[in-house]
């Protein structure tokens, strides 16, 4: 008898504390899932979970979705560019369908007038949530039924108590909504750390063409998530734009994926011709914005960029100058591609576009993008047959030997030191094998043989031509 008596008395105390913890969580609502906080709230940094009673219990007219490329966004510079009381619901990492579950949400107040949605390439490559087992669907719906997941959560039971109990001086980056998961003020910029990253990139990523999903299939993530949802809300102005990554994070996909890269590039010309055909969308591309991408000082590693440049694609948008149509569609893609193929990449310089001409004509060989002591290099046999130059190669001896205009010149691979006409010379930077290809500095070799090169500079300073003259 005593047993039972325990045993009830036990369920009874777990039935009383789970009603009390249950009372306290939804009293205090900590990531205010049922109303806005009628105190100073104590914001959440998980924003899979906060986004959602953000979405239902805030006044706004305008959102902006995306993934932390947006996230230095601050909402009331964006409001004031681009017309509205905006309210931000980027997501870190956020797949298209993420994006489209919380869009959903803050449609389904009946608020929405405008959406700045940030759209990214990679978000269409999967059809998935990230960690999908303990993904919380719970939050996003409205069957009250599963709300327990969120009331007997013990991590919103600390929410909830931080919220009650810590200063109100504490956590204040969690406490002002303006710039909740705005990183610029913590981050680090500047072209040393990502130059590192762009090396690390070489060695670790790990994208390649048999783990890219087919255009077929990223179309279709398209339709479902993102079209479907602009041809159901005609009465939304959907203003989208495409991320200014650096120009070497696209380089990086070019050289390890080109079949990605190639992908994007269909992707949005494909995007652009779906998106023409309702007047209630804008696109905004500034991916080959050399202006930005080049400045690898405003970047805190490949890809993102700080809050000016945040602030500065609103401002842009606002004017329309990266507006895309079918006139420059195309263009934009071209303009990439010409980027990432024509790039030098100075260990210890800025990077540039290089156009390499031969008398003023387009030369038949390119330059190898990284440079070695800033000295730009090219691939010996594609040189002389460039220029002209007879070319012989012993292969035992890893040594080429070019021959014009009565010079010979004979480098070998990993030395210091050539020899013209017999006599040493001392390299500006040795000559190396790079992707099987012996490869040395340009603008010496020129010289050594007898040439001259002039050095031009575009008005925009990130562009620069060689030319070769014999």
């Amino acid at each position: 008898m005593k047993n039972i008596r325990f045993v009830i008395s036990f369920l009874a105390f777990v039935v009383l504390f789970g009603a009390i913890v249950g009372t306290f969580v939804y009293a205090v609502d900590p990531l205010q899932q049922y109303r806005k906080a009628s105190y100073q709230p104590l914001f959440s940094g998980q924003q899979r979970y906060q986004n959602p009673g953000l979405a239902k219990n805030y006044k706004y007219d305008m959102v902006i979705i995306g993934s932390s490329m947006t996230e230095n966004f601050v909402p009331s510079q964006v409001g004031e560019s681009l017309g509205g009381n905006v309210l931000k619901l980027s997501t870190e990492g956020s797949t298209a369908k993420e994006q489209r579950m919380i869009a959903d949400v803050a449609i389904g107040t009946g608020q929405v007038k405008k959406i700045l949605w940030g759209l990214d390439y990679f978000s269409l490559r999967e059809n998935s949530v990230r960690d999908e087992q303990s993904f919380p669907f719970y939050l996003y719906d409205e069957n009250k039924l599963n709300d327990y997941k969120y009331i007997f959560n013990v991590s919103n039971v600390k929410q909830a108590f931080g919220a009650m109990l810590l200063p109100k001086d504490k956590y204040p980056q969690y406490r002002n909504l303006e710039k909740l998961n705005n990183w610029d003020a913590y981050a680090v910029y500047g072209a040393d750390r990502v130059l590192t990253k762009w090396k690390e990139a070489w060695l670790s990523e790990q994208t390649t063409s048999e783990s890219e999903p087919s255009l077929d299939v990223v179309k279709q993530r398209f339709q479902d998530n993102i079209l479907s949802l602009i041809q159901a809300h005609p009465e939304i102005e959907f203003i989208i734009y495409y991320p200014p990554y650096s120009v070497i994070r696209q380089q990086v996909w070019y050289s390890l994926n080109p079949e990605r890269f190639n992908n994007q590039l269909a992707m949005k010309k494909y995007m652009y011709e779906q998106f023409s055909a309702y007047d209630n969308v804008s696109i905004h591309d500034f991916q080959s914005d050399s202006s930005i991408t080049y400045d690898l000082g405003v970047y805190k590693d490949l890809s993102h960029h700080s809050a000016g440049i945040n602030e500065l694609i609103v401002q842009e948008i606002a004017a329309g100058t990266h507006r895309v149509t079918g006139d420059n569609v195309v263009l934009n893609n071209s303009q990439l591609e010409q980027q990432v193929q024509s790039l030098v990449i100075n260990e210890n310089g800025p990077v540039f576009s290089l156009t390499l001409t031969v008398d003023g004509q387009p030369a038949t060989f390119s330059q190898i993008p990284t440079t070695s002591k800033d000295q730009v290099r090219v691939p010996l046999k594609d040189f002389a047959m460039g220029t002209g130059a007879e070319f012989l190669y012993d292969a035992a001896a890893k040594k080429a030997t070019l021959t014009r205009g009565g010079k010979t010149l004979v480098l070998g691979a990993n030395e210091p030191i050539a020899t013209l006409n017999g006599e040493a010379v001392n390299l500006e930077a040795p000559v190396v094998i790079v992707k099987d290809r012996l490869v040395g500095p340009l603008i010496q070799i020129t010289e050594l043989l007898g040439g001259n090169v002039a050095i031009t500079e575009a008005e925009d300073t990130h562009f620069v031509n060689y030319d070769l003259t014999f």
